[in-house]
Parts: structure tokens; sequence; C-alpha cells
């Protein structure tokens, strides 16, 4: 496990670092009344051409990490209207790029940004530090590289909040462990997704596992372009 606060970093060290690395493109996302300006890799394509066969046979390691799923635009929009989160700690699975945290944070939260990846957390560093105020990404957020297989032990949160994280069956179990083991008592999942069968499947094993869901329809537009993305309320009836 790796848990750190957000060191005092340069912003042009930061994105130095991560050009370094990939091809790398500014892209502004307005949500509400906001608008976050978020690095991301330009073409994500290049990234699945450069996986070795080896780093795929590990874990079938794909990089999800790098778009800005509709489904995030969502989780930031019910994060900035509708949540509330001032003064709660929130941890965001499957962070990505960091949109969902950076408006949790922008709502008030105390964040923490998880991940598989280290370069998606590196990204979202860069991206929590550029639209955050300086004394809230120094106080207010955290980064962690997590395995939903091999939970830490460390503080539950009141909420955890994920968009477009259920994509593989065999995830399943390890992110139903989470949302029990990670949740304070009273605590919430707030998961946005975007209406794939296997999405039916896992709010399915939920159900079976004794969680409530209170399940909503959202359009989403990006680009010209609608999409239906749909927003569920996770709470344990157990415990």
């Amino acid at each position: 496990m790796s848990l750190a606060h957000s060191p005092a970093l340069s912003l042009p060290d930061l994105r130095a670092s991560l050009a370094s690395r990939f091809e790398v493109v500014d892209e502004d996302i307005s949500v509400a009344d906001a608008t976050f300006t978020l690095l991301r890799v330009r073409d994500t394509n290049t990234l699945v051409d450069a996986l070795r066969p080896e780093e795929f046979a590990v874990d079938e390691r794909l990089p999800y990490w790098a778009d800005i799923w509709t489904s995030s635009l969502e989780l930031a929009r019910y994060c900035l209207t509708e949540a509330n989160l001032r003064g709660t700690r929130a941890l965001e699975l499957g962070c990505g790029l960091g949109l969902g945290g950076i408006a949790a944070a922008t709502a008030g939260a105390n964040v923490t940004f998880s991940d598989y990846e280290q370069d998606a957390l590196d990204f979202a560093r860069y991206n929590a530090a550029r639209n955050l105020a300086p004394d809230a990404f120094a106080r207010e957020v955290q980064f962690l590289q997590l395995d939903w297989r091999s939970l830490p032990d460390i503080e539950p949160f009141d909420c955890i909040i994920a968009a477009d994280v259920v994509y593989e069956r065999r995830n399943f179990f390890p992110l139903v462990d989470a949302f029990a083991r990670l949740l304070k008592p009273g605590g919430h999942v707030v998961l946005t997704e975007p209406g794939r069968t296997i999405g039916d499947r896992f709010l399915q094993m939920l159900r079976e596992e004794g969680f409530g869901l209170n399940l909503t329809h959202h359009t989403v537009e990006r680009g010209g372009k609608r999409s239906d993305v749909r927003r569920v309320i996770i709470r344990p009836l157990f415990g």
C-alpha cells in the first residue's frame, strides 16, 4: 500500500514528467457551472499498442484509466450539484484521470484518489493540483495505489465514488468486498456506469449480497453526442 498526502510539487515538473512518458494534451471539461482542465493521453490506442504480452498476461491489464469516460461526467455533476460532501471523507475507486475526485474535493470533501495503475495516479495528481486551490490540494487530497483484491487496513470512508469500473466479472467480488469494508456505518457508494449487460449482473450481485440500490437514469452530452448513464446509490443493508 502506498498512501500519501499531496506534496508541494511544481506543476511544470509534474507535467514534464508525464510528457516525457506520454504524448499528452489538455482538454477542458465543463460540468454544471464548473470547467476543469484535464491532462490526458492524446491517443489511448497507443497505450494498447504498446502493451507487452507479459504485462497483459499478469492481470489482463488494459489502460482503462486513460480515457475521460462519459460516466465520470455524471459522477462529477452529481458531486458538484446534488451530493452533500462538505466535510466528508470520500474515496474514489479507479480514479483514472481524477475527474470525479476533483469534483468531490471542489464540493468540500477530503478525497483519497485510488487506482491500481501508478500512471493513473500520476495523472490524477497533476490534474488535482491544476484544478484545486493550493491549500485544498496540499491538505484535502491523498493518493493511494490500491488493489481491490488486497485491501489495506485503513480508516473507512463516509462515501465511495466510482465511475465506469465494472468491466470484468472477476472484479465483482473484490468490488463488493471493498464496498463492505471501506465504508463507515451509514456510508454509501455512488457508482455511475453506462448500462452495460455486465453492469446489470454486478448490480444483481450487490442485491444478493445485501446492498440496497437507488438507480436513476441520466443523459450526458459531450462533444455533441448524447449518452445514457446510470447512477446508482448503494447502501449496505447489513451490519
